[in-house]
């Protein structure tokens, strides 16, 4: 399978080449490091002729990036050229990195534990807004044109030297007066294991897929965590927390159901807590 992949030399472009080309899948590139713009739609449809299937990973990683104004532009605008050209291309599946920021992570307390992909969106922040405003682009777009769309959202990827730099700095703690993180995280190879898994799958039509490894970023058990810190939000969870004592608080079951995705990385910091 031919397949174009936006951002190719971000944060996740060379793990998820190296896992498509792994795959047999070649993969072409747009990426604004070699002068390609999302924001160009001639360049973006130009790029997308004879592939099969678009990675849309391109676009503005956080709040701190940007103005709000260039991430709105540049992620939503970004996105909507990006289905233009799969529908112009006549391309079967367009594969969006959306972010676990579209359910309004880190702006407020969830609604309850653990999340899921059914939990609201409506964020307010420019970064969390653009992938939420994405995400039901595509939604309009696969209703309009048949063409499959998945979204994924992963939560804070972390590669190996990511991983090295947390473990060897202080706890993050709790900031007064802002919601906490969950201890949620994902390793960089499971994120593009399920890129692959999105391409391959013979899923048909839209879905949202909440990307996280199985357990908590935490020398604490999850369940004395949410206790200190989140005990009047909604607990939903079951006995898989007694007997999995640092499960992770994103159910990532609908990215199972579809995909068959299980992360294969934990954290690098449990052994010192077994």
């Amino acid at each position: 399978m031919i397949v174009l992949l936006t951002g190719h030399r971000g944060r996740l472009g060379p793990a998820i080449v190296e896992a498509l080309a792994r795959a047999g899948h070649e993969v072409r590139g747009f990426d604004l490091a070699d002068g390609g713009d999302i924001r160009d739609a001639a360049a973006i449809a130009q790029a997308a002729r004879g592939a099969q299937a678009i990675v849309h990973a391109a676009g503005l990683a956080d709040d701190r990036n940007g103005s709000p104004a260039d991430i709105m532009s540049i992620n939503v605008l970004g996105t909507w050229n990006v289905l233009l050209a799969a529908e112009a291309n006549r391309i079967a599946r367009v594969v969006y990195f959306s972010s676990g920021k579209s359910l309004g992570m880190l702006e407020r307390n969830p609604d309850y534990l653990p999340m899921d992909d059914a939990h609201r969106g409506l964020p307010t922040r420019p970064y969390g807004l653009a992938k939420w405003l994405s995400e039901e682009m595509c939604a309009a777009f696969t209703q309009r044109t048949g063409i499959d769309t998945i979204c994924l959202r992963p939560v804070a990827v972390f590669d190996a030297e990511g991983y090295e730099r947390m473990l060897k700095g202080p706890p993050r703690p709790a900031a007064a007066g802002a919601p906490w993180h969950l201890g949620v995280h994902i390793d960089v190879r499971d994120v593009a294991a399920a890129t692959l898994l999105a391409l391959e799958t013979p899923f048909r039509g839209h879905t949202r897929l909440l990307l996280c490894a199985g357990d908590i970023a935490d020398a604490r058990p999850t369940l004395e965590l949410v206790a200190e810190r989140l005990p009047q939000v909604e607990w939903r969870g079951g006995g898989e927390f007694s007997d999995d004592p640092f499960r992770a608080l994103i159910d990532c079951s609908r990215a199972q159901q579809v995909l068959g995705f299980r992360p294969r990385h934990g954290w690098p910091g449990r052994a010192a807590r077994e």
